[in-house]
């Protein structure tokens, strides 16, 4: 048993690495072409472009260990099954449950180095690379505090209180100074989007401070023109893949205090704590499927169809909680809904077939 363990560590370890490092350099070229859309703008170079890639694959790393653990417990099986060698295993006496057992040791390693990947090498670089690209783009993002987002575009200063997805942003105020550093105008939003190259601001009030007094404007809507770009944002965007574990809980509980939505990060800290099951259920899946498929099927159509059921469940994971985090969903069970069905899956695949 010890020698059949050894072997399926080994072989299990080194195809799943394999199989990571074919799925991290596939999405990575995409991404470098998503980045190179971005080059020419301020100081952004094709450099800075691979840079921020090269930044970002621990964390495209964490987000595929499932897919490349089914990948891997697929061919690791499908070699045996396709050498006669599994068939001997189970004439040995060794069951599918006990197979089961073995395969979540040898996976254990796996399973430990995405923790590590994830909770203290992914947050890190992933934070270096969104400061990187933003400083090269524009030095107009100067400060982020508790209180909100501070830049500067030319004599004006700027205060987002809150920065929200796809281009918007609430609570804008905008103070406009002259060329002696005295204040000449103060606008505030209470919303606004960025589309066609300018900001729509919402609901504004405008000030103007003049020589002969200060007259106020309010008006419900008006076009902003300014340099400052929502990509600007993503070195003070506290994005939940840029945080570990205690620091999503704190953030969480920063957000709670000052009334604010916390689903995204309630649902990346469950993320977190479920990783580890997702890896194994992935791992588990191997056996029915490899069983179901037998010696009839090649070993590059078993990959595929690890390949294709691993990004199946991913899909399903990213749909499950987001569908959470939409319709207000209770976080946990929106979460762990995918791994859940899939382990009641495999087990009651083992004790059927064993």
């Amino acid at each position: 048993m010890k020698i059949l363990q050894r072997y399926l560590s080994v072989n299990l370890i080194w195809i799943t690495l394999c199989a990571l490092l074919v799925l991290v350099s596939l999405f990575s070229f995409f991404s470098i072409i998503d980045q190179l859309e971005l080059t020419g703008r301020g100081d952004y170079e094709v450099s800075d472009a691979l840079l921020f890639v090269l930044l970002t694959t621990p964390r495209l790393a964490y987000e595929l260990f499932p897919v490349a653990a089914v990948i891997g417990g697929m061919a690791t099986l499908g070699i045996l099954a396709h050498g006669n060698e599994l068939t001997v295993i189970r004439a040995a006496g060794v069951s599918r449950v006990d197979l089961a057992v073995l395969l979540a040791k040898s996976g254990f390693i796996l399973i430990v180095a995405a923790v590590i990947t994830g909770e203290f090498i992914a947050p890190v670089s992933e934070g270096l690379a969104q400061q990187k690209r933003s400083m090269a783009l524009s030095d107009r993002i100067a400060l982020n505090t508790r209180n909100g987002f501070w830049g500067k575009d030319g004599n004006s200063f700027i205060h987002i209180r809150k920065i929200l997805p796809d281009n918007r942003v609430e609570e804008l105020y905008i103070y406009e100074f002259d060329d002696e550093n005295r204040l000449r105008n103060s606008t505030f939003a209470a919303r606004a989007s960025y589309t066609d190259d300018h900001w729509l601001l919402e609901h504004l009030t405008q000030t103007v401070i003049s020589e002969t007094g200060v007259a106020t404007t309010r008006l419900d809507a008006a076009i902003w023109e300014s340099d400052l770009q929502p990509v600007m944002f993503d070195s003070v965007i506290i994005e939940p893949q840029r945080l570990t574990l205690k620091g999503l809980y704190q953030y969480i509980h920063f957000l709670e205090q000052n009334a604010q939505d916390a689903s995204r990060y309630e649902q990346a800290l469950w993320a977190k704590f479920t990783k580890p099951f997702s890896i194994l259920a992935m791992l588990l899946l191997a056996i029915p499927l490899v069983q179901t498929h037998s010696r009839q099927v090649p070993i590059a159509r078993q990959i595929f169809i690890g390949a294709l059921a691993g990004i199946i469940f991913h899909i399903g994971n990213q749909i499950s909680g987001h569908l959470g985090i939409v319709y207000h969903l209770p976080t946990l069970p929106s979460v762990i809904l995918p791994t859940l069905l899939l382990l009641i899956y495999i087990y009651h695949s083992l004790r059927v077939k064993s």
